[in-house]
C-alpha cells in the first residue's frame, strides 16, 4: 500500500487576486452602464424611423461608423455580453477556476486586437474630417498639430496597454500561476 500524500494547494498569488478585483469592479460598473444603455436603445430610440445618410453624405462617413450605425442594437448587446463575461471571469479568477483563467487570457488577447484596431478606426475618423481651405492658416496649423498630438498619444497608449495585456497573458500562462488553478 502506498502512502497517501495530501495535495497541498499552491499558494494564492497576489497577482491573480489583484487582477480578479481589477476585473470585477470595472466590469460590474460596465454591466450596470451597458444595461441602462441597452434599455435606452431598445425602448426609447425609434430605430425603425432612423435613416442613414445616402449619396455623397454617406461616402464621407467612415465605414466603421456606418457599420456601428447600421448595427447599433447588436453593438450594445455585444458590449453587454462582453461586460457580463468579464464580470463572471473576474469572479471565477478570484475563485481560481481554470475556465476563468483561459477566458481572461482570451479577453486580454481581444483587448490587444481592439487597442491596435482602434488606431485604425481613429485614423480613419481623423482623416475623414475635412479641413476647410477657407480656414485661416493658423487654424489649419493648430488643427494639424492637435491631430498629430492625438495620434502620437493614441499610439503610445495603444502600445502601452497592449504591452501590459501581453505581460498579463504571459503571467497567467506561467507554471506558477497555472498551479494555483490546478492546471499543471
Amino acid at each position: 500500500m502506498s502512502p497517501i500524500h495530501p495535495t497541498v494547494p499552491a499558494p494564492r498569488s497576489s497577482f491573480v487576486t489583484t487582477l480578479a478585483w481589477l476585473m470585477i469592479v470595472p466590469s460590474a460598473l460596465g454591466v450596470l452602464m451597458s444595461t441602462l444603455q441597452s434599455i435606452l436603445v431598445f425602448t426609447m430610440l425609434p430605430m425603425d424611423q432612423m435613416t442613414l445618410p445616402s449619396g455623397p453624405e454617406a461616402e464621407q462617413i467612415p465605414a466603421f461608423a456606418l457599420f456601428m450605425m447600421e448595427h447599433m442594437r447588436a453593438v450594445f448587446v455585444a458590449f453587454w455580453l462582453l461586460t457580463v463575461l468579464a464580470l463572471a471571469s473576474g469572479i471565477g479568477l478570484l475563485q481560481r477556476r481554470e475556465w476563468a483563467r483561459l477566458v481572461v487570457i482570451a479577453l486580454l488577447a481581444l483587448s490587444i486586437v481592439m487597442n491596435l484596431g482602434g488606431l485604425y478606426v481613429q485614423q480613419s475618423f481623423l482623416s475623414s474630417i475635412p479641413v476647410s481651405t477657407d480656414a485661416p492658416p493658423e487654424f489649419r496649423q493648430q488643427f494639424e498639430s492637435m491631430a498629430s498630438t492625438m495620434w502620437t498619444v493614441s499610439i503610445a497608449m495603444a502600445l502601452g496597454f497592449s504591452a501590459v495585456s501581453a505581460w498579463m497573458i504571459w503571467r497567467l500562462s506561467s507554471e506558477s500561476i497555472k498551479a494555483e488553478f490546478g492546471a499543471t
